[in-house]
């Protein structure tokens, strides 16, 4: 396996390219009987670009979208549900803003080994989130809960930052949306429900699949959210109580956020009990974006 370098990306153009180097591999592309590349127009349009030419060639070389690639596709989108997509805005800009300098990494660092670090194998940085690849993104959040306590420690520092106030107000800023408990919720439910996909993302990258066993894995797995939608209450006590954990360490208010009669851009649902509202307002929502 190499790269290749391209001058053109045009889909008649990497078509070329790509059979000229299978060719000088010393393949019989006669005997070329599948095609599989992510969605991008240029690699999967139907009529000019790259399936299409190499399947004009060879018309038994079927063309299959990557399974992984749609897999996660599917569940990214099944996160823009507003306030999952708000929490992962917010640790994207965190890991972003604590990336940008030394003197922020140098902090961060003190503030891991300080309250962190209690094995080798204990996570020292954060991971900046993918926007495509489910599996970095969930290895991402996983990251940053369990880093949680040196990012509150860290954001706290640089807001008493005197002689760069842009960072200090950004710092301040990404320490507000952090202690709230809304963000604490989502978090620990996209950490719960996308562990559920991991091992599918996996497995879908392995060669020695084929797309039988892909959708029969993936069939299989899609039980395991159907089983948590029907038995919401008690999954979802169990990632409360951690989530009311957290809410007490870093100082935020357990509370139902204020609603109006014409709310539009997040769920009304109508509901005192704490448990009861974020249930319905995060996790079987989410839940149910994921089985559709």
């Amino acid at each position: 396996m190499w790269f290749v370098s391209v001058s053109s990306t045009t889909g008649k153009d990497l078509a070329s390219t790509i059979l000229t180097q299978l060719s000088q591999l010393g393949l019989n592309l006669e005997h070329m009987r599948g095609q599989g590349y992510d969605g991008a127009s240029n690699m999967s349009g139907k009529y000019r670009d790259v399936q299409a030419r190499v399947k004009e060639l060879y018309p038994l070389a079927m063309y299959t979208h990557c399974c992984n690639h749609v897999l996660n596709l599917v569940i990214s989108t099944s996160s823009q549900l507003p306030v999952i997509a708000n929490a992962m805005a917010t640790i994207s800009d965190i890991c972003v803003f604590l990336s940008r300098s030394a003197q922020r990494v140098s902090i961060f660092q003190d503030n891991v080994e300080r309250e962190v670090s209690g094995s080798a194998s204990s996570p020292q940085e954060l991971k900046q989130i993918c926007a495509t690849r489910w599996v970095e993104r969930h290895v991402s959040i996983i990251i940053f809960v369990t880093l949680l306590p040196a990012v509150v420690s860290t954001l706290e520092e640089l807001q008493q930052e005197n002689k760069q106030v842009e960072v200090a107000t950004k710092a301040a800023t990404l320490l507000n949306s952090v202690q709230k408990c809304t963000f604490l919720i989502a978090a620990l439910v996209v950490q719960h429900t996308s562990g559920i996909i991991l091992p599918v993302s996996k497995l879908v990258q392995k060669k020695e699949l084929d797309t039988f066993a892909v959708i029969e894995l993936i069939d299989s797995v899609l039980d395991i959210p159907r089983q948590n939608r029907s038995n919401c209450e008690n999954i979802f006590h169990k990632v409360f109580d951690q989530a009311k954990n957290e809410c007490e360490k870093y100082d935020a208010p357990l509370l139902i956020p204020g609603r109006c009669k014409s709310q539009i851009f997040r769920n009304n649902y109508p509901s005192d009990d704490l448990e009861h509202f974020f249930r319905e307002v995060i996790f079987v929502p989410y839940l149910d974006h994921l089985i559709c």
